[in-house]
């Protein structure tokens, strides 16, 4: 697993970080859509996580927030055909970076869970609350 560099860590350690968010970025193909600052998110959030993590979510999920030159766009059913789908809204944008990395992370972690989306399918308070702890419980091991 990634993790931060110590403090006073060399630039070779930063060209390694930026290399691998490089890496996360093109693994989407094409399924980050939004502003660069979105993407530049949800790669340096992953790029904390296990490899197998990483593999999953860039192969399996769809990021989406707003563009920054275009009011809406289009997709078809078959674009998202058992895919996941993480929105990523302007106003968690504009929080604080622990905010938004922890956000992405536990929306990752409902991902990796399993967890039933409760959108769609009807479920018990009780049910989503243990969900919610649950991704709760994983966006903190990758907070630093």
């Amino acid at each position: 697993m990634f993790s931060p560099p110590p403090a006073g860590r060399d630039l070779c350690y930063t060209g390694v970080v930026k290399k691998r968010i490089e890496e996360i970025s093109a693994a989407f193909g094409g399924k980050l859509i939004g502003t660069k600052w979105m993407k530049q998110h949800v790669c340096e959030t992953l790029s904390y996580m296990p490899e197998y993590i990483t593999s999953y979510i860039t192969k399996n999920c769809w990021f989406f927030s707003s563009l920054d030159d275009a009011w809406a766009f289009t997709f078809t059913g078959n674009d998202l055909k058992d895919k996941h789908l993480i929105f990523l809204s302007d106003d968690l944008l504009h929080q604080h970076e622990g905010q938004i990395r922890y956000s992405i992370a536990h929306e990752i972690g409902h991902v990796m869970l399993k967890h039933r989306n409760s959108v769609l399918e009807r479920q018990t308070k009780r049910e989503i609350k243990k969900q919610e702890k649950e991704a709760d419980a994983f966006a903190r091991q990758f907070m630093r």
